[in-house]
């Protein structure tokens, strides 16, 4: 893959990224995986299992998505045009915010970007946890963990440690 092909990737699902990073996931794989097939489906979710393994932003994703398409340089120019449209628009946005913040059509878009982004952050968990359907193990390792936190209320970073135990010596 080209790096400028890459970019323009990147570049438009940083645009869409609505609800924030997760919600460019699904538009990312269909572009690198089913479209360009830049990365297999378990590169792009080992890239996405890293980037949150990672202390940091959540975003942190994106590197190695870019390094499996296109290399170092590909890493590189994956962070830097997912980056640039939302600086670009809060940039903008912020020079404007006074005149515009009293706007209706602010306040209108500001009420439709909220199920835009909950369905663009569905399609992200759809497009990382179809390919799990396949596991049983994954499967009952996610309804144990929904029952746990509904009838525990553990804090969510329990269930993760327990998870990635339980991935470590095997059982899942």
């Amino acid at each position: 893959m080209s790096l400028i092909d890459l970019a323009l990737i990147f570049l438009r699902a940083g645009a869409a990224s609505f609800g924030g990073g997760t919600a460019a996931l699904g538009g990312l794989r269909h572009d690198l995986v089913d479209h360009y097939p830049a990365m297999t489906a378990r590169q792009f979710q080992d890239a996405y299992a890293l980037g949150q393994a990672t202390p940091g932003p959540g975003i942190l994703y994106l590197i190695p998505m870019g390094f499996y398409a296109a290399g170092a340089p590909g890493a590189v120019v994956a962070l830097v045009a997912f980056l640039t449209p939302p600086l670009v628009l809060q940039i903008v946005v912020a020079s404007q915010w006074e005149g515009l913040s009293h706007s209706p059509w602010i306040r209108a878009i500001d009420r439709t970007l909220v199920p835009i982004s909950i369905g663009l952050i569905a399609a992200s968990f759809h497009a990382l946890g179809a390919p799990l359907l396949a596991e049983p193990a994954a499967i009952v390792a996610l309804v144990v963990a929904m029952l746990l936190s509904l009838t525990l209320r553990p804090t969510p970073a329990l269930i993760v440690i327990a998870a990635g135990i339980l991935g470590l010596i095997g059982v899942i």
